[in-house]
């Protein structure tokens, strides 16, 4: 795996890329709202050797913090074509996890052609929300943690990591791979350490999630093979994935391209970074 830059309109942004061998084709990961390509190194550990991986760092986070606007899914899904095309790759596998569930959902929509298949890993449909609830208030609720985190300040890695090991879905998980994934977006500023990603483009991604009607009308009309995931617990480890399971089998039930999978015993982010992981690997490609 090594980082690569892909043109974009006005700038560039990152990727986290090994080349496919011996045809064996190519997967896209697309990670979540405030994550980034490595929150994808324990489930690549169980890819097949051969596969292609293009791992994006999306607009506005890690190694893509300082791509310009605009930063709306639509423009970050039409950035996985310009990765397609800089790497020289037709079409492939395409899964996104949390937030990167709504933008592989618009590609499918509006690049079907370059897609393989799918794999929605807790993310891509549409939340039921509260219709009385206050939408800022949801946005809020979604995007002020990863906000806050981004006004702190860090003395050290170590205390980077310790904020991290007490939020509640790590407590109970943490394993010193997490280091990895959660440690790419950490940057040195004179004497601490802070998180590079671009505020503005973590308020945008909340708010088409949550409110938005294109992103949350994608996964209802694709045509091409998808496979969603989703997990028995959240984002604060408390029962209920971000993704509810009668949500997936309403759209399983109304959509004959769609199937899907229930992972107990996971939540949101052990999913990707914990137990979870070979599961989704196994969705993607067979493992080894």
């Amino acid at each position: 795996m090594r980082d690569v830059s892909i043109p974009i309109p006005g700038g560039h942004i990152n990727a986290w890329y090994r080349p496919s061998t011996q045809d064996a084709g190519t997967v896209v990961l697309l990670h979540g709202l405030s994550g980034n390509s490595r929150w994808w190194g324990a489930v690549i550990e169980h890819l097949p050797p051969g596969l292609g991986i293009i791992a994006l760092d999306v607009r506005g986070r890690a190694g893509s913090a300082d791509a310009p606007p605009p930063y709306d899914l639509t423009t970050v899904a039409d950035d996985i074509a310009r990765a397609l095309d800089h790497l020289d790759t037709a079409r492939g596998i395409v899964a996104g996890y949390s937030m990167g569930g709504w933008v592989a959902a618009l590609f499918g929509a509006n690049h079907a052609d370059r897609v393989e298949r799918m794999v929605l890993v807790d993310g891509g449909l549409p939340i039921p929300r509260d219709p009385d609830a206050d939408p800022e208030e949801i946005i809020d609720s979604i995007v002020g943690p990863s906000l806050r985190r981004l006004e702190m300040g860090f003395d050290s890695e170590d205390a980077f990591f310790d904020h991290w090991k007490s939020h509640p879905a790590f407590e109970s998980h943490w394993d010193d791979s997490m280091r990895q994934a959660l440690g790419h977006e950490l940057v040195p500023k004179e004497d601490r350490f802070e998180v590079t990603a671009n505020a503005t483009a973590i308020e945008v991604g909340a708010r088409e999630i949550t409110v938005g009607t294109e992103a949350n009308r994608a996964a209802a009309a694709l045509e091409v093979p998808t496979h969603v995931i989703v997990v028995e617990r959240g984002t604060l480890d408390q029962p209920g994935g971000m993704i509810p399971r009668k949500a997936a089998e309403d759209l399983v039930a109304s959509n004959p391209n769609v199937s899907m999978e229930y992972l107990p015993g996971v939540n949101h982010y052990t999913l990707l970074l914990g137990g979870g992981a070979a599961s989704v690997a196994s969705a993607i490609a067979p493992t080894r």
